[in-house]
Formats: structure tokens, sequence, C-alpha cells
């Protein structure tokens, strides 16, 4: 198709201003941009203190013929063609703006089942359980920014931790140390990079800073001492990844880089939750090394590991909704 053909988009985006919200939107977004001349509008919402009996109010709203209330504190979006948005505090503003415009709305995530319907299409972790049907298209993880830029350094490694979640496990600083040891003697040729998380403990902070400091072929960097896309910097050049079973993320951002990704465990107060369901379905499908494999001698990293969530999402929308829209 022409450039000359195809149909510019407005994409007005929702942002809640949490950040692992943001990079699934903005993954998206930017997909998409690669593929059709997108214009976009930003609007960034409120995220707390909400009224509960407004909500129910508005929720109550969308549920009856006609254009609906306005949305407080949200511009006009006419000419807007599409809704994109991340995170359940943005679902009623996506469902009214909906509602009130009638242009199709796409959230990356499974919202409360009164509202799933209402959307177009919502793209939803296959570790949450659900089957793909109608408007739900699973995907392996989130979508997120990463990029395979084909830059790794095949002597260059990266150890990224996550911390406590008192829900979801239990943190052992003593096991996580031993682990991040083992590894970066192990593979002494190796430079390691070992980088903290806002979740990990002061504790084990500051035994992974020793380790770092004893240690010819390693370096640790907090993460409050890194500048803004310092992590993906990282995903860029190190060409081997090990993070914590509970940074979900970051394992998706790695394997989305071209990473071979591998997993330091945890203990898991549930083994029905999606998080130990995640770590099994990477296991299961070989995207990732489990760290048992690796300590025994048995863990083979796979070559062909072609990961771009995005950029399915984003095809998935222009392809069925916005077709004369492909360049």
């Amino acid at each position: 198709m022409s450039e000359a053909s195809t149909k510019k988009l407005r994409v007005a985006v929702l942002l809640d201003g949490k950040p692992g919200h943001e990079k699934q939107t903005t993954g998206i977004l930017r997909a998409m941009q690669a593929m059709a001349e997108v214009e976009v509008e930003i609007l960034r919402i409120h995220v707390g203190g909400e009224n509960p009996l407004l909500l129910l109010l508005h929720t109550f709203f969308l549920f009856l013929p006609g254009k609906g209330m306005a949305v407080p504190a949200l511009p006009s979006i006419a000419g807007t063609d599409l809704l994109l948005g991340t995170g359940s505090r943005s679902h009623l503003p996506l469902l009214a703006l909906k509602k009130r415009h009638n242009i199709p709305a796409f959230t990356c995530m499974n919202p409360a089942w009164h509202l799933r319907r209402k959307f177009d299409l919502c793209f939803v972790p296959e570790h949450d359980g659900m089957a793909e049907e109608g408007n739900i298209m699973l995907t392996s993880g989130a979508p997120n920014c990463s990029i395979n830029r084909r830059q790794h350094h095949t002597d260059r490694g990266l150890i990224l931790l996550g911390g406590i979640d008192e829900k979801s496990h239990r943190w052992d600083s003593d096991r996580v140390s031993a682990m991040v040891k083992r590894i970066i003697e192990a593979e002494n040729t190796t430079s390691w990079t070992l980088s903290s998380s806002p979740r990990t403990p002061l504790e084990t902070v500051l035994m992974l800073d020793k380790l770092a400091s004893e240690s010819h072929n390693a370096a640790f960097f907090r993460y409050q001492d890194t500048k803004p896309g310092w992590i993906e910097e990282q995903y860029d050049i190190n060409s081997k990844v090990w993070v914590t079973a509970d940074s979900i993320s970051m394992m998706y951002e790695a394997l989305t880089a071209g990473c071979q990704v591998g997993i330091l465990p945890i203990e898991w107060k549930r083994t029905n939750s999606k998080f130990k369901k995640n770590e099994d379905l990477l296991v299961q499908k070989r995207l990732v090394a489990s760290f048992s494999s690796w300590a025994s001698g048995n863990c083979s990293w796979r070559e062909d590991i072609n990961l771009n969530e995005a950029r399915r999402c984003a095809e998935r929308i222009l392809r069925k909704w916005f077709p004369d829209s492909l360049r």
C-alpha cells in the first residue's frame, strides 16, 4: 500500500502514572508507529482518592443507552480513532470515552468481569489462566518497550534482583546472594553487572555490593543511582540475563531485547499463583533456563527466541480495525 493511500491514525493514550503500566501502553504505541502514521494525544488520569460512589455512578452510566456522562478532567477527543491504556484505574475513563465518542478501546490487562466485554480487545498474559476467545488475546507476558538491537556482547552478563512482596513469596537474602556468587565465580570470564530494584531489601543490597567489590568480574549498581533508560541500555549490550523469579516484567523485557534469560528461584507462598504459573510456563516453553539446570550442567540456551508481544498486539489492532492505515 502506498503512503499516499494510507490513513493517518489519531490515538488517545491514557496514562495512570505507574511506570509498569505506561511501559506496556508505550510499547504497543511505538510498535503501531513503526507500522502506520500515528498522531498521539496523551491523557493523564488521576489515580488516587476516587470517591467510591462516583465510581459506581460512572459504572452505572456505562450500561445505560446514550453517550453517558462526560469524563471529569479529560478533554474531548473528537476525531480520535482509538483509545489505548493499561491499569484498572484507566478502565472506566477508557470505556466512558469509548461510549461518548463511539470509538474502539484497547487495554493491556484483564479488566473486572463486568467491564471486560465492553472493550474491543484485551491483551491478557497467558499466566493469568484465561482462555483466548472473543475479545481476549493472550500474550506471553506483558507488552513492553524493549527492542532487539542485536548488539549483545557475549562476554557480558546482567543479574537483576526483585525483592520483598509479602503477598507472593519469601525473600531469602542469603540464598539469593549465594546463587549470584556461584554464577559470577563459575563464569569468571564474563563481566557481570548486578542491580537492585525498589523492592530489594537493604540487607540484600549490602551483601551484593560487598560481593561485587570482592570480585574481579562484577560491578553492582543500586537502582536509585541509575539514570532513566539505564536498564534498556543493559539489555542491549548484555547477552545473558539472570532475573529473580518475582520480577516478571524484567524477564519479558530481557527476552524481547534478545537476551538469553535465566531464572533465579524464590520460595513461593502459593504454588498456584500467577507468578509461579509464569515461571513454570517460561521453563516449559524453554524461553528461559532454570538455575537448577544451569547448576547441574544441563542448561541449554535457546538461540531462536523471537519475542515481541508489543508488535503482535499492534498488528492485531491495525490489521483488524485499521487495515487502511498500514504502510
